[in-house]
């Protein structure tokens, strides 16, 4: 297996099309306003059967031309709101070639799309202002424009729109506790956040002091206290002021290394990070494509764990 494949999680909420961010509707409301004709199933009958209809004439492309894909499989419950796919999809709207084991080169058109197939979860639960879409990738490669675009052509059709006009990277708690449980500090760095306007401030944006090698910081997580000691064995002091602390942890686990920054800021005690999940080799077959039925079983456990923090 050459390519390591990832799966990412991402949510999303959804308004009324000119209204606020901030007038987001719930899930249920939207199913009963969007598909008020429908007496049946309103998410399998009605927001599935949109999500199928992008993919009827032919290749689906982003407004920008830089993603296509085809719809392979598909599987919804309609009783969690869930629907599976299989796409085969990825770049376009470029002069690509391909290169054969002899160095010979084929030109493709613009308009074709070099694709792979990659497996996608999309996630409507009950009493719920968030939905949520799980997205498998292939190390950075992504098609996460496309889920953008088929979100925001079947919710326009419908006179909705996604607050923010796209769907954001999210996490677990318990992948962020993990990740941080198998990590080593790597660097900190503060960032004064002293105003502008304060007539003693210096006259650059932004202050930043880098500490590395501070292998006297033990564990994973960080104390104020001893980062003011390192501080002041570096020849700094904090004093008063206000910062905002970066840290940069490495995590190596299963084979697989990877570096994140976390911000922690003085009124916040919450650690915000996004770790890849590295996809285990039951879900990949020989192909280095994504097995449809372990996926699902996989994303069952990480859907599993939202509900739980969340209290879905």
């Amino acid at each position: 297996m050459a390519h390591n494949l990832f799966l990412g999680m991402y949510s999303f909420r959804i308004k009324k099309k000119h209204s606020k961010n901030s007038e987001v509707i719930d899930n249920n409301n939207f199913l009963s306003e969007a598909y008020e004709d429908i007496e049946a199933n309103k998410f399998g009958s009605g927001f599935v059967q949109d999500i199928i209809k992008v993919f009827d004439l032919g290749t689906f492309k982003n407004d920008k031309n830089t993603h296509g894909a085809i719809l392979e499989e598909k599987e919804f419950d309609k009783n969690n709101r869930t629907i599976d796919i299989l796409i085969n999809g990825g770049i376009t709207g470029l002069k690509q070639y391909l290169i054969d084991e002899k160095g010979d080169t084929s030109e493709l058109s613009k308009k074709d799309t070099v694709a792979l197939k990659f497996y996608a979860r999309i996630w409507l639960p009950a009493n719920s202002k968030s939905g949520y879409i799980f997205l498998q990738k292939y190390g950075s490669l992504s098609i996460k424009p496309i889920f953008d675009a088929i979100l925001k052509k079947v919710l326009n059709e419908k006179n909705y729109s996604l607050v923010g006009r796209k769907i954001d990277a999210t996490t677990t708690k318990k992948r962020q506790k993990e990740f941080m449980k198998h990590s080593s500090l790597k660097d900190v760095i503060l960032v004064s956040k002293r105003s502008l306007f304060d007539t003693n401030s210096v006259q650059a944006k932004q202050a930043t002091i880098k500490l590395s090698n501070i292998k006297h910081i033990s564990g994973n997580t960080i104390d104020k206290k001893d980062l003011k000691k390192a501080l002041k064995n570096h020849g700094f002091s904090i004093g008063n002021r206000q910062y905002e602390i970066k840290a940069t942890y490495t995590n190596n686990e299963d084979g697989y290394k990877q570096e994140r920054t976390v911000i922690l800021d003085d009124s916040e005690e919450t650690i915000n990070i996004i770790p890849s999940v590295l996809i285990p080799k039951i879900c990949i077959d020989k192909d280095n494509s994504p097995v449809f039925s372990e996926m699902k079983k996989l994303v069952d456990l990480e859907m599993l764990q939202v509900k739980k923090e969340a209290k879905i």
